[in-house]
């Protein structure tokens, strides 16, 4: 057999490179399918929890308004995408069984939101987050 000198011999892929092809393939394509509507639900819920969560955590109303408005605009999509799941009955149904399913997930919510709530009832930067997740 001969060689032709200084042409280097054609690469060959190895396993974990064609693994590592595969899978960035897989990664892409996985990206182009819009969200079911569980995953908009749980991520609507979610975003209702870090809200909540930067609430919780303030040491004041004041810097709670503050907290819970900076986690609103940064989860704002998930709100206003599960807000639109309500126009589509299919979808919507799709959501509401996917929560009925995890309700043990999101079962304080509703209770923190509230005490939350109670807590800053005379705060309108409080009160004005909890209208704009309603409402986004």
């Amino acid at each position: 057999m001969w060689h032709v000198l200084g042409v280097p011999p054609i690469a060959r892929p190895t396993i974990p490179a064609l693994a590592f092809v595969a899978m960035l393939v897989s990664a892409a394509a996985c990206k182009d399918r819009p969200p079911t509507p569980a995953e908009i639900a749980d991520r609507g819920w979610r975003a209702h929890e870090q809200v909540v969560t930067a609430g919780e955590r303030a040491a004041t109303c004041a810097e709670a308004g503050a907290a819970m408005q900076r986690a609103f605009a940064d989860h704002r999509p998930d709100f206003v995408a599960a807000i639109q799941l309500d126009r589509a009955p299919q979808r919507l149904a799709e959501a509401t069984a996917y929560l009925e399913a995890h309700q043990d997930r999101y079962a304080d919510l509703e209770t923190r939101m509230t005490g939350l709530s109670e807590r800053c009832i005379d705060d309108r930067a409080v009160q004005a987050v909890f209208s704009q997740m309603e409402s986004p």
